[in-house]
């Protein structure tokens, strides 16, 4: 039990839950719309009900708290706009003894880890991924269920491609900042190429963002303080490249979006005015060009007649769902000539490294099948799109389907643009 338990069950430690979540605990009324949805059989609304009773020592048990996969499902969910991912954060942090071990923190600084192994390191990295029973071993030692595959290295990052690239524009309609993420560094570099490509064919030019990582894997494994550390730094830096009105595009729903849902909570009060001025300023890749779309602003134009008649189905990352929206990714996936259909699903199971710990595999493999495995199973040869490296690394593990990012879809599908 938590060290912090000392305190007692009292108000006190009630009203620090209160304070840190920043929710109304006794908006939930118990309805159990969180609970039913939950993709992993977890349960929201009990953990709100200890609390609502007092009962915070059950409310902070290890085997409810940690199983929350922070996938945001719930959130989308709740009628009253309770929202339980933001209170299971706050009992995380109070839960000091938890989430310390060597897999935690391997997640958790996930990009100074990728940053090492990519790049000239990648042909060793990989092999070594590669080698018999590395799988064994990591199951044993790091808590990563062997039948997981670990996305590999690229041997050309993502930033050394840009600063060496020939823009295909000559960003006529002004700069704006790729939120360049983990992945893309590091292990799709494909995807930032193809955003930065249809940015510039559209008229930007595309400058990487002056940033460290955004702290999302930090908050995930329960390191606040240090995603604080990094959401302080973000910001300073983000605000100042932004005062002029450049936008922040993103590729990474989760990444992204902690700088627009978490960000204000995890800095100190007087940079929460700089942190939303930034946060009104980061959009989704898809948001930001059907934003152009709708004023009639978008100089791109799509070969039809190379996609008329391809269906494609698009699964949505969970955060995409909760704090975006998807119909902005269907209406490009549309122009770009697709018959794309949105998948029923909730949650792929995955939900950043939830999915890779041994203990959780066949809850986030359950997942996937309540709605996402059997729509892929039966695309019929349509395109399989996501938005997120977690959906798409969930897809291959468990199913025969590549998927790809909407960017490099789009991509594909764009002939010239109409502006330069």
């Amino acid at each position: 039990m938590s060290s912090t338990l000392s305190f007692g069950t009292d108000n006190g430690l009630l009203e620090k839950v209160a304070e840190l979540s920043g929710q109304n605990l006794y908006a939930c009324y118990q309805c159990g719309k969180c609970t039913a949805d939950c993709p992993f059989s977890f349960g929201p609304q009990q953990v709100v009900r200890f609390l609502q009773l007092g009962q915070v020592e059950k409310a902070l048990a290890h085997d409810t708290l940690w199983q929350c996969a922070s996938c945001y499902t719930c959130v989308a969910a709740c009628p009253k706009g309770v929202d339980p991912v933001r209170i299971m954060r706050a009992l995380r942090t109070i839960d000091t003894d938890h989430g310390k071990g060597l897999r935690s923190r391997v997640f958790g600084k996930i990009d100074g880890l990728s940053k090492i192994g990519s790049g000239a390191m990648a042909p060793i990295s990989n092999t070594l991924l590669k080698l018999p029973g590395s799988n064994l071993a990591a199951h044993q030692f790091l808590g990563i269920h062997k039948n997981r595959s670990l996305p590999p290295f690229a041997r050309r990052t993502f930033p050394s491609w840009h600063r060496n690239h020939t823009p295909l524009g000559d960003g006529h309609r002004g700069k704006v900042l790729l939120f360049n993420d983990t992945f893309m560094d590091y292990n799709l570099p494909q995807v930032g190429i193809a955003a930065t490509e249809l940015l510039e064919m559209a008229g930007f030019r595309v400058e990487l963002a002056k940033k460290v990582c955004c702290g999302r894997a930090m908050i995930s494994k329960g390191f606040y303080d240090q995603a604080a550390v990094q959401a302080r730094a973000n910001v300073e830096h983000l605000y100042e490249q932004t005062r002029e009105g450049a936008f922040i595009v993103g590729c990474e729903p989760s990444c992204l979006l902690t700088l627009r849902d978490e960000y204000p909570d995890l800095v100190e009060p007087e940079m929460k005015e700089q942190a939303l001025a930034v946060g009104r300023q980061a959009v989704l890749i898809d948001e930001f060009l059907a934003m152009l779309s709708d004023k009639g602003e978008l100089e791109l134009d799509f070969d039809q007649a190379q996609t008329n008649g391809r269906s494609a189905i698009f699964h949505a990352h969970c955060q995409q769902k909760a704090l975006a929206d998807p119909a902005k990714s269907m209406q490009l996936l549309n122009m770009a000539g697709y018959q794309a259909e949105l998948v029923n699903a909730a949650c792929c199971g995955m939900a950043g490294s939830f999915g890779y710990e041994k203990e959780h595999y066949e809850a986030s493999r359950a997942a996937g099948e309540r709605g996402l495995f059997p729509a892929v199973r039966g695309r019929n040869g349509a395109e399989v799109v996501v938005m997120g490296i977690s959906c798409r690394h969930q897809i291959e593990d468990f199913t025969d389907a590549e998927p790809r990012h909407l960017t490099q879809v789009l991509r594909d599908a764009v002939t010239r643009s109409t502006g330069n």
